[in-house]
């Protein structure tokens, strides 16, 4: 009898465990609750912010949300080439004329030791950039160079089994300085930066 019951256990064991298991690696986003090449359409049903605005130029489309990233207001594009989601962007502290660029100083070192806590072994530090890629050594001037253009902080990572890069950038884009968190797929045959340009997005 007690071997009835201990093969019972057993098998229950087994079934529950199968039945409540975690998902598989079939089953994992690559950003977010989405995948990489999934359509716009898709991600609209998926994306539970408030959508402020969709745009299509030529190949590019865009959706852009309201929402929080790092646990502060941010804006989040999607970006999609040929209807294939391609890109995600966060952008931290949108239009808020409060913040400095000092405080986005902070903000970008912050969002970096929560980035190299999760990602740590395989960032590539690139702290102070010339806008020609050259890496500088930022000082107490970083707030001056940064909004003249001169220097650009940015740290990236390559995570996911090399499905997805992640860039935090800091850098003046147009007339502000910007911070950003971008998540692109990894394995694009094409350079998007290029492509985007070249569509005059």
């Amino acid at each position: 009898m007690k071997k009835l019951v201990l093969s019972f256990l057993v098998l229950l064991l087994f079934v529950v465990s199968t039945t409540y298991a975690p998902a598989t690696a079939t089953t994992k986003y690559d950003f977010k609750n989405v995948n990489w090449g999934m359509t716009v359409n898709q991600v609209k049903k998926k994306e539970k912010s408030k959508l402020l605005d969709t745009t299509k130029i030529k190949d590019i489309s865009l959706l852009e949300y309201k929402t929080t990233g790092f646990r502060v207001n941010a804006k989040l594009a999607y970006i999609f080439y040929k209807n294939k989601l391609v890109r995600a962007v966060y952008e931290i502290y949108p239009n808020d004329t409060k913040k400095t660029t000092m405080d986005k100083v902070y903000k970008y070192f912050s969002i970096k030791r929560d980035l190299f806590d999760e990602y740590d072994a395989s960032i590539n530090f690139q702290d102070g950039l010339t806008p020609n890629g050259k890496r500088v050594h930022y000082d107490d001037d970083i707030e001056k160079n940064l909004l003249s253009g001169a220097v650009a902080l940015e740290s990236n990572w390559v995570i996911d089994k090399k499905k997805t890069s992640i860039s935090l950038m800091l850098a003046r884009v147009t007339d502000a300085v910007m911070l950003r968190v971008i998540y692109t797929d990894y394995n694009l045959k094409y350079d998007l930066d290029e492509l985007i340009d070249a569509q005059k997005y």
